[in-house]
């Protein structure tokens, strides 16, 4: 046997370099942590490079079960191959020879704690062929990792030039479909071996497939099917198993698969509540997901499961108004950690030392839609799929610095392979604003477009109807006339976003909120000159604003912990909280106010003139926070996938014939005066893998 292992020194093999220490394996923009196993085996090669190692021998001192066979030893060859790069009909690391046995045949430098580097490759006993193939491909292998640098380097460096950003759009614009079945596909992440997991499922239907797919040849295979929801597949370290949430009668479970032979099993629980990711830890011997609350004041927070012991130890508790935290994912080198806290539909992402965990930092300047994240290969920056910029697509996010648009439009997910490959899924939504004139009457579709129209709201009289659409790219606002069947577009700067038109109860204007410089501000919106101003009266940062006749009620710190209802009155100069706690959703009429609280499955009303006095309903369906409205004492909500009226304040909840019950996202129930009713509905969705980069050329 040659010269023991040193688990202080590093070994280099070609683009490889070796720690045993800390079993890594890491070559430019990707890092692998071996598993004991082929860290054993690997350790067996480098202490003899060069010499022939029976196939009885590594089993015999790399195992230490007796029942092995000559088929686990060819697995075990076969998944270090893969993690290499290797390919055992043109061997550049390990040789099979014909009489049973395997050889190291790269060269291979040892370079110990001092800093002296020793030679340790197979100088004299390698035949004089391999040697030179084998330099031959070392020196290939040396000037492609010197290209793929310099181009990551062009693409990843801010001080490389300012061609990276450009580089970045070529390359999502080369971006193919990797699926061509017509379910939906979402949930993408790649594996150590380049390989993409996913969910597939059929629109409106639990039943779900987990799906493997090879990005080179577009081969697919379906590892579990399953009557219900499988979500968030997470591939282990070592590429052997798949982590995944499964959503049954018994609420939210964590499942693995075995890659191999899609052999499943239960392996501990999750929030029933909160839609989270898994993430690897500890080099695959344990799991960081979204847990339970830990009582009725908390949230879910993230928790990590030890694989070995099934012991659990929380790393979170957020307080219940501050939102579950979810989709936990570590940075390439193992040192941070990103997550997200959810409000409402807004989500805020937190970066932490891992493990320790210290005190996070927002990374947004105020909690926005973000649907997913994944670090960049070399841990410094993200990428973030959400509506940061005007619409939904793909960010890239430098620390601290702001979101930069890259492409991607309609991304809800995002992953990032260790090449640079990056596969996400593209969402394309269309909801449409279905009109009731009065009870009992026929239903009409209006302002209808292949675009998502949302947020109705009827002025005064009923005939006309504000909504909000993203049919030009970004969110804009749209008015309807009833009578004549007309709709037009609010001339507005395209350049910002805007939500949530109220009409005034004081004019014929409508109360507009604009995201602007990265906070949201009020404006007034007069139809007769189609004239816009800002309402200086009102802070910056003011959210949803609804005009009464003798006050203006607004939001400020929308989707934060600290999200609070505030009135101006009439005549006043200076706001006032109404002392409600934090505020997610809220409606108000002259005489009554309605809110959601972050996190919690009560609609609460009370008399406005009395905001303290509060009373609630307890819902059991709490997917769609803002389906429900206001008018007069009149209060309409979703529950059960019925929609319900219950007059305040103590009316008795009658069902509403309906066969459009809401299921948009956002405010999507109105109801006018004279019972006129606007619900939005999901017309069609579709969702595809989209990948772009190395892996799709």
């Amino acid at each position: 046997m040659g010269r023991p292992m040193d688990p202080m020194a590093d070994y280099t093999f070609l683009h490889w370099r070796y720690t045993p220490g800390r079993r890594l394996l890491v070559q430019p923009g990707r890092e692998v942590r071996l598993k004991p196993l082929l860290d054993r085996l690997l350790r067996r090669f480098l202490d003899e490079p060069g010499t022939v190692l029976t196939r009885e021998g590594l089993i015999e001192q790399v195992w230490t079960r007796r029942e092995v066979n000559d088929e686990v030893l060819s697995r075990a060859i076969a998944e270090l191959r893969a993690i290499l790069g290797d390919d055992a009909r043109e061997p550049r690391f390990i040789e099979t020879l014909s009489k049973g046995g395997y050889r190291w045949i790269a060269e291979t430098a040892r370079n110990d704690p001092t800093g002296r580097a020793d030679a340790a490759g197979p100088a004299t006993s390698l035949p004089s062929r391999a040697r030179i193939r084998g330099l031959r491909l070392s020196l290939s292998a040396l000037a492609a990792m010197a290209l793929l640098a310099l181009t990551w380097r062009h693409i990843v460096d801010p001080e490389a030039g300012s061609v990276h950003r450009a580089e970045l759009a070529v390359d999502l614009l080369s971006a193919q479909p990797l699926a061509a079945d017509p379910r939906l596909e979402y949930d993408a992440r790649f594996d150590v071996l380049g390989r993409v997991v996913y969910i597939r499922s059929a629109p409106g239907s639990e039943a779900s497939e987990l799906v493997m797919v090879d990005p080179g040849n577009r081969a697919e295979r379906v590892l579990w099917q399953d009557a219900k929801a499988l979500r968030h597949p997470a591939p282990s370290p070592d590429g052997r198993e798949i982590a995944l949430t499964r959503h049954g009668e018994s609420g939210c479970e964590v499942w693995s698969v075995d890659v191999v032979d899609g052999h499943h099993v239960r392996v501990g629980e999750c929030a029933d509540s909160a839609s989270g990711g898994i993430e690897w830890a500890d080099g695959g011997l344990a799991l960081i997901l979204t847990g339970k609350p830990v009582d009725a004041n908390h949230a879910p927070g993230l928790i990590q499961l030890d694989r070995r012991s099934g012991e659990l130890r929380r790393l979170t508790m957020p307080l219940l108004h501050e939102g579950a935290h979810v989709d936990p994912r570590l940075s390439t080198d193992g040192t941070e950690i990103v997550y997200a806290s959810v409000n409402g539909d807004d989500r805020q992402l937190w970066r932490a030392p891992w493990p320790r965990m210290a005190p996070p930092v927002a990374l947004l300047k105020r909690p926005e839609p973000v649907y997913g994240h994944a670090f960049e290969p070399d841990s410094r920056n993200l990428w973030i799929a959400g509506d940061l910029i005007l619409y939904r697509a793909l960010h890239r996010l430098r620390p601290g610095g702001q979101p930069e648009l890259i492409g991607g439009r309609g991304a809800r997910s995002i992953d990032i392979a260790a090449n640079g490959a990056a596969v996400w899924s593209e969402a394309r939504y269309d909801a449409d604003i279905w009109l009731r004139d009065a009870i009992g009457g026929t239903w009409t579709a209006i302002a209808r477009s292949l675009r998502y129209e949302a947020q109705p709201e009827f002025s005064a009289d009923g005939r006309l109807i504000a909504l909000g659409s993203n049919r030009n790219g970004a969110e804009s606002v749209l008015v309807h006339d009833a009578l004549t069947g007309k709709t037009r577009q609010l001339a507005l700067d395209p350049s910002l976003r805007w939500v949530r038109p109220t009409w005034s109860a004081r004019d014929n204007s409508l109360v507009l909120t604009a995201y602007e410089n990265r906070q949201t501000r009020l404006y007034r919106y007069q139809l007769d000159g189609d004239v816009l101003s800002v309402m200086s009266e009102v802070e910056p940062g003011a959210f949803q604003g609804i005009e009464l006749p003798d006050r203006l009620l607004y939001l400020v710190g929308h989707g934060t912990a600290q999200s609070t209802l505030m009135q101006l009155r009439a005549g006043q100069a200076t706001a006032e909280n109404l002392g409600l706690g934090p505020v997610a959703a809220y409606r108000a009429s002259n005489e009554w106010l309605a809110w959601r609280t972050p996190g919690s499955g009560e609609l609460r009303f009370a008399p406005l003139a009395e905001p303290q006095t509060v009373d609630a309903l307890v819902l059991s369906d709490d997917s769609m926070p803002e389906a429900f409205a206001l008018n007069g004492s009149v209060l309409t909500y979703r529950d059960k996938n019925l929609l319900w009226s219950m007059r305040l304040p103590d009316g008795k909840p009658q069902a509403v014939a309906s066969e459009h019950v809401p299921d948009g996202a956002g405010p999507s129930i109105a109801v006018s005066a004279n019972g006129a009713l606007a619900t939005v509905t999901l017309t069609s969705l579709s969702m595809d893998l989209m990948i772009a980069g190395p892996a799709s050329r």
